[in-house]
């Protein structure tokens, strides 16, 4: 049955449950069949600042084959061309980023779903397995797909709720760095200013019962802070930080043990 898993998700989403994620960056399908084994409840494939193409990306979609982790394509920008390209390559979500409108929201959202609710155009050639499915995927897509909105912007704090109250949402995802940066403090993650930014976004979705993603690698201290303060859609690492992590960790280990 298709969206089987992500409509899974967002039972378990709507339910109030924490998830537990992580950011796929490498282009390999070998790297995407370890993210995709590993356990994940969901990954995000980071097309925005990682040279994905879309044979590549095609080629990771496949590594989530028969694994129960739902594939989440981050794309460059709030473009329905972009985001029906992923869609229809087999990506079970979307994650828009830059969302600093109302507008800008409803635009996203009718990107990822089919007419009469959106205005996707059709052509899912490998989602709907070369078209052998077709049916059941038209029947299954709209309430398949994880919408994902980021707010990254001060604009987008100011206009929240009204992002928000567009139909269709499923996750709602910060952007520390780039919100920060928008207020002239780029990196100042812990100025009041840009604390208060945040826990106002985190507010608002709270109050329409939306899943917070703080879509950033940090300490395992810091995300069980986020949790604590309603970010249910965890982010448990990075795929070139794990490994960089584990390398630097094995060296400096065999290092210690040959001395």
């Amino acid at each position: 049955m298709y969206y089987e898993r992500s409509r899974a998700l967002k039972r378990r989403m709507r339910a109030g449950e924490t998830t537990c994620g992580a950011f796929l960056s490498f282009q390999d399908p070998g790297a995407a069949e370890i993210m995709a084994g590993t356990g994940y409840d969901w990954v995000f494939i980071d097309m925005e600042h990682s040279p994905f193409d879309l044979k590549s990306l095609q080629h990771v979609l496949m590594a989530f084959n028969g694994r129960p982790t739902v594939p989440i394509v981050r794309v460059p920008w709030n473009d329905r061309i972009r985001i029906k390209q992923a869609l229809d390559l087999g990506a079970e979500g979307i994650l828009v980023p830059m969302v600093s409108s109302a507008e800008e929201a409803r635009v996203a959202v009718a990107a990822c779903k089919y007419p009469p609710v959106g205005v996707r155009g059709f052509g899912p050639w490998r989602a709907s397995d070369y078209y052998r499915q077709t049916e059941e995927y038209i029947r299954t897509a709209n309430d398949g797909i994880v919408v994902a909105l980021q707010i990254e912007h001060e604009d987008g704090v100011r206009q929240v709720k009204e992002i928000l109250d567009a139909p269709g949402i499923d996750v709602v995802c910060l952007g520390p760095m780039d919100l920060s940066g928008s207020m002239g403090m780029l990196g100042q993650l812990e100025h009041p200013r840009v604390v208060e930014a945040i826990e106002r976004v985190m507010a608002a979705a709270k109050d329409r019962g939306l899943p917070v993603c703080v879509p950033m690698e940090t300490s395992l201290e810091a995300q069980i802070a986020w949790a604590h303060k309603g970010a249910r859609f965890v982010v448990t690492g990075e795929d070139h930080g794990l490994l960089r992590r584990a390398a630097a960790d094995a060296l400096n280990r065999y290092r210690a043990a040959l001395a």
